[in-house]
Parts: C-alpha cells; sequence; structure tokens
C-alpha cells in the first residue's frame, strides 16, 4: 500500500474529526462529540495498523499533542451517558445525578475556553502521524488482519475479566477502523458485518458491567450480554472471514 492512499485517509479522517469538534463546540451536540472520539480512534488505528506491519514501533505517540483533548471529551461523554442511563431507573439518586451534571459541564466548559488550543494540538497530532507515515506491503497488513482475527477468537473464548475482554474489543475496532483503506488488498474474506456486531455487543455488555458498580439492579442485565457474547463469538475466525457464504444464505 501506497504512502499516498494511507496519507489520504488520515486526511479525510482528520478533516471530518476537525469538524466533528467544532460542531460540539459550537452547539453542544453529543452525537458530534461521540464522533470527534471515534474519530481519533481511527487515527489511533492507522497508526498502531503502521506499527504492526513495519519497522515503525512509536507511530501512535505522534497523536500524543490530541491527548488531553481526547480526556476532557471523554470526561464530557461519560458523564452525558451516566446520566443518560440513571433516568432509564425506577429510582434515580438525584445527588449523582446532579454531580454528573456538574462534572458534564465543568468538562464541556473547559473545552470550549481553550478551542483555539485544542484545534492546534488536532492540527499538529495531525501533521506528525503524516510526517511519519511509509510505505507498507500489501502481504504485511494480510498476514496481521489474519494473526489478528486468530488471536481475537483467542482472547474472546479466553477472557472473563472486564479488561481482558475490552482488551478484545479494542483490537477489534482496529480492524474496524482500517478495513476500508485495506479491503482491497487482502488475501483473506473479513467479514465487517460480523465483527461489527461483535463489538457492538461486548460494548454493551462493558457500558453495563461499568454502570453496574454504581447500579447494583444491573447486573442480572450483565450476565445476560455475556451469554450472548459467548453465543455470538463461537467459531470466531470461522465466521470472521466467511463473508461470501453468508451473502448467499441471506439471498437463498
Amino acid at each position: 500500500m501506497q504512502k499516498k492512499e494511507i496519507k489520504l485517509q488520515v486526511k479525510k479522517e482528520g478533516k471530518k474529526t476537525k469538524r466533528s469538534l467544532s460542531g460540539f463546540m459550537k452547539k453542544g451536540d453529543q452525537e458530534q462529540l461521540h464522533q470527534f472520539r471515534v474519530g481519533i480512534k481511527k487515527l489511533r488505528a492507522v497508526a498502531s495498523l503502521i506499527e504492526q506491519t513495519t519497522a515503525l514501533v512509536h507511530v501512535r505517540t505522534e497523536l500524543k499533542p490530541i491527548k488531553q483533548t481526547y480526556q476532557l471529551s471523554g470526561q464530557v461523554r461519560d458523564s452525558y451517558l451516566h446520566v443518560k442511563l440513571a433516568k432509564t431507573l425506577p429510582t434515580t439518586d438525584r445527588e449523582y445525578l446532579s454531580h454528573e451534571k456538574l462534572v458534564m459541564k465543568k468538562s464541556a466548559r473547559k473545552l470550549r475556553k481553550d478551542r483555539p488550543h485544542h484545534y492546534k494540538m488536532l492540527r499538529r497530532a495531525q501533521g506528525r502521524l503524516l510526517k511519519s507515515i511509509p510505505k507498507v506491503k500489501d502481504k504485511k497488513i494480510s498476514q496481521f488482519y489474519e494473526m489478528e482475527l486468530l488471536g481475537i477468537g483467542g482472547c474472546l473464548s479466553s477472557s472473563t475479566g472486564d479488561e481482558q475482554m475490552h482488551e478484545c474489543r479494542k483490537r477489534l475496532k482496529v480492524l474496524l477502523y482500517n478495513l476500508p483503506l485495506v479491503a482491497a488488498t487482502l488475501d483473506i474474506a473479513v467479514n465487517k458485518d460480523y465483527l461489527q456486531q461483535v463489538q457492538s455487543v461486548i460494548g454493551d455488555w462493558h457500558d453495563h458491567v461499568l454502570a453496574a458498580e454504581q447500579f447494583p439492579e444491573l447486573g442480572g442485565k450483565s450476565e445476560e450480554l455475556m451469554q450472548e457474547v459467548k453465543g455470538l463469538t463461537e467459531d470466531f475466525y470461522g465466521r470472521a472471514t466467511t463473508v461470501a457464504k453468508l451473502i448467499v444464505h441471506k439471498e437463498a
């Protein structure tokens, strides 16, 4: 894969990420904030791909300038989701709600107050990443995807703890975020819809596990979602690499 192709992807994602951050700064749109965070994760995913397929092992550090912005945005987003979840429960702790709303408000205010700085850091991070991009061999990319799918399958079948399962999900996201860039170079089929379904279910489970620390009544739902994860990820590698078979099944 040529450097030009990777750079175009980084520029495209960087532009979308800047637009999303700006959208939140102007109107406080939570979906825009979510898209900003997804954009940063996509840039990290490109850096991870480069590290795994070339001799460059510190590419992700080029995104360090945007770390503070990402962390602040996470505080806003987490508090927003906590409040949203709490409001769906039969009983709501008003003190807890007030605290989370205050955290969200303060973090959002801090983001907006230093908006020129955050925009500057985003540009700097993108520029540093662009300068570090090498040519990546297609064969290395295919090998990376095959080995990761096998590794994630093992990770999912053996993981029982929160952090281990969360790590499986992060590895899945790296594959998903880079797929539009590398799909044409892969020697193996990758079932994007299946991978997306798996990471989504793991995400739902993880959210409920974290929420159950504050709201014990959600513990039962966490167990239910874990069973769904286990069922969905049986024969993970086979299901992740059988796109043609799934298409035929759908058309039948």
